[in-house]
């Protein structure tokens, strides 16, 4: 008889007993608050045709969709965002209301390898607002999450706001190749202002807009940055922007929740159907976003209707995850009443080197310095700072889920490791290359583009490098130890490994053959950190870069 199958797929989960209840009453408490607000519910279908959620639309990449067919060969999808799926409904339902006040739950589905064991599916509990472009229906959507927020149980918690029209406005007045665009993109989002300069200092661009772009990695905080950004440019469009983030701040200072959000101007979303605010909502306890949403004004027009929009969807599994940590944090820090930073730091040369840099600046931590210590977590008291070391491949995953605030690793391993984290400064020391290197003979070999194997500790970056920028099919062998025994014993032809002084290569046969990409040290920082310890860590990234 063949085995019983008892546990479930990859990337899905049972959910049962005393977890089951807090779920199903937390999402009662969330309803309820939205039902005082008038949002009625709406429930729609758990797979759709894939026009809905396609390309046009501007949601996730096709290539992170479930997909599969009906019997008259129609490509259908579980859907892995809610919007576009009620906005469809709505262009078909919902006919002479001036505003559609409506409020969901539902499973969404991303079928993302990269996501290293998180869930692939997750519980969304939303809210959309639809008929109403005005600045009051932003400040209403705003108000009732800061309001649905509360009545979960968290009192700490930050609403970040950006505005897509601000950055899309300076993208037209820049004119921009795409790539050029698409990697601005990703370095803005990414917080990386070092490589967003270096990015900027190959394009022919007037430098005035060029600052405004350099700005944008920082430009985050109180209201006070709204009136920053007005002074670096005279975009009217761009300036338009910020005058409606400034009248949303306005509207929430009204309904008391001012405290709650901040402004992030180099805030950008994955999904192209946002037009106007975007937002996203963060707690202590969770190492991403609980809340993401945001105003789409034409959406709808995809499915037949004119209609603006505004909504927020809540990810109910990271708000329960906060939640069941809010208590942990609180007996952390209910001795001094303050919370510490904590740093991830890889082991070594570089952890030595960066002890000496925060020494530079004042944070001395001489207990890391005894050889002899067991201790693994060292405490600076006056400072309120915490450190540990870890091995380097494992300091971005304690920064990504928030068990360190800050981390200091090696660009290698956060390409390699592909973390959801902000990269915020580059540290100038341990500085090296990534390369392909073996003997002379395989220099050929790489020029002819033949099928090669080639040895790596970073089979991600190889990947990388040989299929998206050589095009060059080639098969990847991952190793862990001595990288440059692989094409001496034979094992594989080329080798992509770090590369400091090359003696190493030199002395058994071996040499650079192609490089990849320069190296060195770089600061990362949790998202979740970022927002909710925003004056602390800035303060700290200011008196690094004074002494860079």
């Amino acid at each position: 008889m063949k085995e019983q199958l008892l546990h479930t797929p990859e990337g899905v989960r049972d959910i049962y007993g005393s977890e089951f209840v807090k779920k199903f009453e937390l999402q009662q408490t969330l309803f309820d608050v939205m039902n005082s607000y008038g949002y009625q519910g709406i429930e729609t279908p758990t797979f759709e045709f894939f026009e809905v959620f396609g390309k046009e639309v501007g949601t996730v990449p096709s290539n992170e969709l479930y997909k599969f067919f009906d019997k008259e060969g129609n490509t259908l999808v579980l859907r892995p965002d809610m919007t576009p799926s009620i906005a469809r409904a709505v262009s078909k339902y919902f006919h002479g209301e001036e505003a559609i006040r409506l409020c969901y739950m539902g499973s969404t589905f991303i079928n993302h390898d990269k996501y290293q064991g998180r869930l692939k599916e997750s519980t969304q509990l939303g809210a959309e607002l639809m008929g109403d472009s005005s600045i009051k229906a932003d400040v209403e959507m705003l108000s009732m999450l800061v309001a649905s927020l509360q009545k979960a149980g968290l009192k700490e918690f930050q609403i970040s706001i950006g505005q897509v029209m601000f950055f899309r406005s300076l993208l037209l007045e820049a004119d921009l190749e795409p790539e050029v665009e698409d990697a601005l993109r990703r370095q803005i989002s990414n917080k990386n202002s070092f490589a967003v300069e270096e990015l900027l200092s190959k394009v022919d661009m007037p430098e005035k807009l060029k600052k405004v772009f350099c700005a944008l990695t920082t430009l985050a905080g109180s209201v006070e940055v709204l009136e920053q950004a007005k002074k670096l440019t005279d975009n009217e469009k761009a300036l338009k922007a910020l005058s409606i983030l400034e009248d949303i701040y306005e509207g929430l200072k009204g309904c008391g929740c001012e405290k709650y959000v901040s402004f992030d101007l180099g805030m950008l979303s994955k999904y192209d159907y946002y037009t106007g605010i975007i937002f996203r909502a963060y707690t202590f306890g969770s190492g991403a976003a609980i809340v993401k949403g945001g105003r789409y004004d034409k959406l709808l027009s995809h499915f037949g209707r004119k209609l603006p929009a505004v909504g927020f969807a809540i990810v109910i599994d990271q708000l329960m995850l906060a939640l069941d940590r809010k208590d942990e944090a609180k007996k952390r820090q209910e001795v001094t009443g303050d919370r510490y930073l904590t740093f991830a730091l890889g082991k070594g040369r570089l952890a030595k080197k960066t002890l000496e840099l925060f020494e530079s600046i004042g944070i001395h931590m001489e207990e890391m310095k005894d050889p002899t210590t067991r201790k693994l977590i060292f405490v600076n008291e006056e400072l309120k700072l915490r450190f540990f070391l870890a091995k380097g491949p494992d300091v971005p995953t304690y920064v990504e889920y928030g068990a360190a605030d800050i981390g200091v690793v090696g660009s290698d391993t956060i390409v390699e490791e592909s973390r959801k984290m902000y990269e915020v400064l580059d540290l100038g020391f341990g500085k090296c290359r990534m390369c392909v290197c073996g003997p002379e003979s395989a220099k050929a070999k790489l020029e002819s583009q033949e099928l090669i194997r080639v040895a790596t500790k970073y089979p991600n970056i190889a990947k990388d490098y040989f299929y998206n920028k050589k095009h060059q099919t080639v098969e990847i062998i991952k190793l862990n130890g001595s990288i440059e025994l692989a094409p001496l014993v034979g094992l594989s032809e080329v080798i992509v490994d770090i590369v400091e002084t090359g003696s190493t290569l030199k002395e058994n046969g071996l040499q650079v053959l192609e490089e990849i990409r320069p190296l060195s040290a770089r600061m990362v920082v949790n998202r979740v950190s970022m927002e909710m310890e925003r004056e602390r860590i800035a303060n700290l990234i200011k008196d690094i870069r004074a002494v860079l």
